[in-house]
């Protein structure tokens, strides 16, 4: 498969000269995402990571295929661990957007200006990773946040579809089940198991529900939600949180480690 490979590039109806691939992988190819994953896999070597209460191994960072997060305690170590993946970079030849990166502190403020491959990294009180969003403060507000804001904008899109009349009720539930309620229940895991968390969410599917239904807003939507088969979201991420606590540990990442060793603190989540 990988015997001499070439490329060649269509623009339109026209298709350039084969050339020679002389690095890279496949696009398209079924094997090119393990075989990059086996590519990257060692960029935190040489990172020294934080320290958790509990475990015995340092942490140095998370990486889902070519997101990475990097973990350190104090600003010199954050950028001997940029320093690290620079040399990375450049030894295989590797070019780090550094416009898509951004620096995060907890408790405490960056005391220097970091740089990665020559580029300024800019602070953030927030960023996105796999679609769930962390904030300095540690909370989950932005993630309920951010769902809802997609949950109304879904809605807005189907409002059409809810309000026909041509189309079966059951299909109208069933597009709530497998559409709206993924949306608004993603990162669930993390805020499930507190009505108060769960209700701005909710508050927009009850608008999809009153409109499948042709009901007012003084009707009550917990009974209505059990007559037409519709979960409530506190029901949907309490279920997915119960389940992440059983499964989780016995996945081969961090947060085996961090499950079987919890902080000794306040739990805020449950």
């Amino acid at each position: 498969m990988y015997d001499a490979p070439k490329i060649a590039v269509r623009v339109g109806n026209e298709v350039s000269n084969p050339t020679e691939c002389l690095c890279g992988v496949r696009q398209g190819c079924p094997a090119s995402p393990i075989l990059f994953n086996f590519f990257i896999n060692d960029i935190f070597k040489g990172v020294r990571g934080v320290r958790v209460p509990g475990l015995t191994s340092r942490i140095p960072g998370l990486l889902f295929a070519d997101d990475a997060v990097l973990l350190a305690e104090s600003s010199a170590e954050l950028q001997d661990a940029l320093n690290t993946i620079i040399e990375w970079s450049d030894t295989w030849e590797m070019a780090v957007n550094a416009s898509k990166s951004g620096i995060m502190t907890i408790s405490g403020d960056l005391t220097t200006d970091m740089t990665l491959q020559g580029q300024k990294v800019d602070s953030t009180d927030q960023y996105t990773y796999l679609g769930y969003i962390m904030n300095s403060k540690w909370d989950v507000s932005g993630t309920i946040k951010n769902n809802k804001n997609k949950v109304r904008n879904a809605v807005y899109a189907a409002y059409s579809f809810l309000r026909r009349t041509d189309v079966l009720t059951a299909l109208k539930i069933k597009s709530i089940n497998s559409i709206l309620m993924p949306i608004g229940c993603y990162g669930g895991e993390k805020f499930g198991m507190s009505e108060a968390r769960c209700k701005p969410i909710q508050s927009e599917i009850d608008k999809a529900i009153r409109m499948v239904a042709n009901i007012g807003k003084s009707a009550a939507m917990e009974r209505i939600r059990d007559e037409l088969g519709i979960a409530s979201v506190l029901m949907r991420t309490s279920t997915s949180r119960e389940r992440a606590y059983h499964k989780w540990p016995t996945s081969k990442t961090w947060i085996a480690d961090l499950i079987k060793a919890p902080m000794k603190a306040r739990m805020a989540t449950w």
